[in-house]
């Protein structure tokens, strides 16, 4: 971790929700900016992906981080300490993703006198998928604080449609925010090469954080159903528990279905090519308010077809028929019974396949969502003056 002090003119400053997610969500967009002839730093709350971060050039500061936290005085605190050190970097711009860098450090940035801000919501998460009485009011405080946050910035990125129209219903957004649509994170089709997928044994894999909106226990069950009427298939759920959150499988549930058997867990993984490759078909059942699972670009560039949820986000990955199929959320027997459409007529896996990997390279690459970014950002154009803020 750097000193502030250490800080010499820095142009771009991340607030990054966690390191892993800067160096694999982020890593090719940094490398757009810094080939722009901009230097990158970031403030990180963890340093677990910190060699990887490093590795792409990016100073990095540790900040003070509760991703479940409501608590004010805390908040409030985490707030103050992230203007003083914003401050003492002194960056030209700041990028906030997901929604505590946005709300905490946006205003945060501008309070200490950057000029040049932007957002970036990553889907909107659990909040926007349930609807108790206390998830609705948090809901609402978060909406205001992504409306003033959105005030005060170049422009707010959505991944999807659907979570830019949800906060436009806000008139403060839509009255002072400009909000792009990119294509999600993109993917390095280089990085995630084409192979045939494998068909004998057909094999299914999950990847994510094992949560209730993920679809990881509707995966599990399609699981139980297809394995009682068909011998010879294999499931995989590459994650792992994250008891932190309101939402999280819990340890002893994930217990109970290893020792079933019926799916092979083989925890949570830094590299998932490896994966991808052995797999014939990926699998995300989720509902979660994604803004474009990063995961299922991986599969589609793979050349693996997808079978996910007809929601925010997920639904955006899918030509119906083409190369996957959507299913609606929460229902493990719509899910099963596409299982079983690929493990009848193999021959789909490979036609389906080759459809999204074709989809990838339309659409999907990190140099064209790279692109979109870089054109609504004056500091990636040197040329084009800042101006003050509309």
């Amino acid at each position: 971790m750097e000193k502030a002090s250490d800080c010499n003119g820095l142009d771009v400053l991340f607030i990054a929700a966690n390191t892993r997610s800067l160096a694999v969500n982020r890593g090719s967009f940094i490398r757009a900016l810094q080939e722009r002839g901009l230097s990158v730093g970031a403030l990180v709350p963890d340093e677990e992906f910190l060699r990887e971060v490093h590795g792409l050039g990016v100073a990095t500061w540790q900040y003070p981080l509760e991703r479940h936290s409501m608590g004010v005085g805390g908040e409030i605190s985490r707030f103050l300490a992230l203007r003083r050190l914003i401050r003492q970097i002194a960056p030209r711009a700041v990028f906030a993703y997901s929604v505590k860098p946005i709300v905490l450090g946006i205003p945060a940035a501008r309070l200490a006198g950057v000029a040049e801000t932007y957002c970036l919501a990553t889907g909107l998460g659990y909040l926007y998928g349930r609807h108790d009485r206390r998830t609705r009011l948090i809901r609402s405080l978060v909406n205001g604080c992504y409306a003033l946050s959105g005030g005060l910035s170049r422009a707010f990125f959505f991944q999807n449609p659907d979570d830019r129209d949800e906060l436009q219903q806000l008139a403060l957004f839509r009255r002072f925010t400009r909000s792009v649509v990119v294509n999600g994170s993109g993917v390095d089709p280089d990085e995630y090469p084409f192979s045939e997928p494998p068909v004998t044994p057909v094999r299914f894999l999950f990847m994510g954080r094992f949560l209730q909106e993920k679809g990881i226990r509707e995966f599990v069950s399609a699981a139980r159903q297809v394995a009682r009427q068909q011998g010879g298939v294999e499931f995989v759920a590459l994650g792992d528990t994250d008891e932190s959150t309101v939402n999280g499988v819990g340890a002893g549930e994930v217990a109970a279905w290893r020792e079933e058997g019926i799916v092979t867990l083989p925890g949570r993984v830094r590299d998932v090519r490896g994966h991808l490759q052995a797999a014939s078909v990926m699998v995300l059942p989720s509902y979660y308010r994604e803004g474009i699972p990063r995961s299922l670009l991986e599969a589609m560039s793979t050349g693996r077809p997808v079978i996910t949820c007809d929601s925010p986000g997920c639904r955006e990955t899918v030509d119906e028929g083409v190369n996957g199929w959507l299913i609606p959320p929460c229902d493990a027997a719509a899910l099963a019974e596409r299982m079983q459409a690929f493990i009848s007529d193999p021959g789909l896996i490979g036609r389906m396949g080759r459809a999204g990997r074709a989809m990838v390279l339309e659409r999907f690459t990190t140099d064209f969502v790279n692109r979109q970014m870089l054109e609504e950002m004056p500091i990636a154009n040197l040329g084009q003056p800042l101006g003050d803020l509309a």
